[in-house]
């Protein structure tokens, strides 16, 4: 998808990053405890149940800093790193703010993979979220996604360039509803793996994937444990040959793993540690990881010559590592 000489596509996981979007702290507001959240530990469960539907500001106020403070530090690695980063804006009409609260409130603006997916040159702004509370925020990337792309394409227009929109679930919870997330989703060229723990995407989001990208592209899903929310938690692709697991989360174990990764080197993450599989490769000498597990950096440290390490406890708390803030437009080989 071009316009002059601009060039939004993504064909993997380790091309060298040149354009994203990362999000902005926009009055956070802790989610409401839904079924949807079965996933969540006793202690995640309880902290929706007491804080729900309240302003994180209003009994935390130095948390809100700290998120804002590991959002713009990552901004600024990714600059220093010479990818140029958007930000989105914060959303001021109160009808796009309250969306959905008579099912569920919640607010929280910066998970960056999720507010759209590049495939190749193909384009989804992401509204197929399992929680209520996170598809408001189609209102907030919808409008820069659209200035950034300069122009709204279809399906079926400009040699297979399309931008399309995923269909918004019933606001009514069915778990077998069409749910497509970006943190499920690991492309590899032609080959997409979606993650499936029945807590995020689901099948029918999966076969709606198939049909949109269409014969040439190989769609495969990979088992995740039902108590596990995203695939980029459990298994994250480094670059060729190397990728991040941790066996626990995955519903086949590394024997299932081998059968469709037989060659790659497979750096191990701890199962309490799961946050140190989510990361970002900017190129194939540099990735950006949190600082949750000092053996696994040292695992990145072999395989990478820059391995840049972030403080995001605050945005990890809310499901956000260095992958999960960053919302790639552009890849180069």
């Amino acid at each position: 998808m071009e316009q002059g000489k601009r060039k939004i596509a993504v064909h993997n996981e380790w091309d060298t990053l040149r354009e994203a979007v990362v999000g902005i702290e926009d009055d956070t507001v802790e989610p409401e405890y839904v079924e949807a959240l079965v996933w969540l530990d006793e202690e995640g469960k309880e902290k929706c149940r007491k804080y729900g539907g309240r302003r994180t500001a209003s009994y935390d106020p130095d948390k809100v800093e700290k998120i804002r403070e590991q959002l713009d530090n990552h901004v600024k690695n990714l600059e220093k790193c010479g990818v140029k980063v958007h930000r989105t804006r914060p959303m001021v009409n109160p009808a796009e703010k309250e969306f959905l609260n008579c099912v569920q409130r919640g607010n929280m603006l910066f998970g960056g993979a999720d507010f759209f997916r590049v495939i190749g040159e193909k384009v989804l702004l992401l509204n197929s979220f399992r929680l209520p509370f996170r598809r408001k925020q189609v209102f907030m990337v919808r409008p820069l996604l659209e200035e950034l792309l300069g122009e709204v394409q279809v399906i079926g227009e400009g040699e297979g360039k399309s931008y399309v929109c995923t269909p918004p679930p019933s606001p009514h919870y069915n778990r077998e509803d069409l749910f497509l997330e970006n943190g499920d989703i690991m492309c590899d060229g032609k080959n997409v793996y979606v993650g499936m723990s029945g807590n995020a995407s689901s099948m029918a989001g999966v076969a709606w994937l198939k049909a949109f990208l269409g014969p040439e592209y190989k769609v495969r899903v990979i088992p995740l444990k039902k108590d596990h929310f995203h695939l980029d938690w459990a298994l994250t692709l480094n670059k060729p040959g190397v990728l991040t697991y941790c066996e626990e989360a995955l519903e086949g174990g590394v024997a299932g793993l081998e059968r469709i990764f037989p060659d790659w080197r497979k750096i191990r993450v701890n199962p309490k540690d799961t946050a140190a599989a989510n990361i970002l490769t900017v190129d194939c000498n540099t990735v950006i990881v949190s600082e949750q597990d000092p053996l696994v950096i040292k695992e990145y440290e072999s395989c990478f010559t820059n391995v840049i390490v972030e403080k995001l406890d605050v945005t990890i708390e809310f499901g956000s590592g260095p992958r999960c803030l960053t919302a790639v437009l552009r890849r180069d080989p």
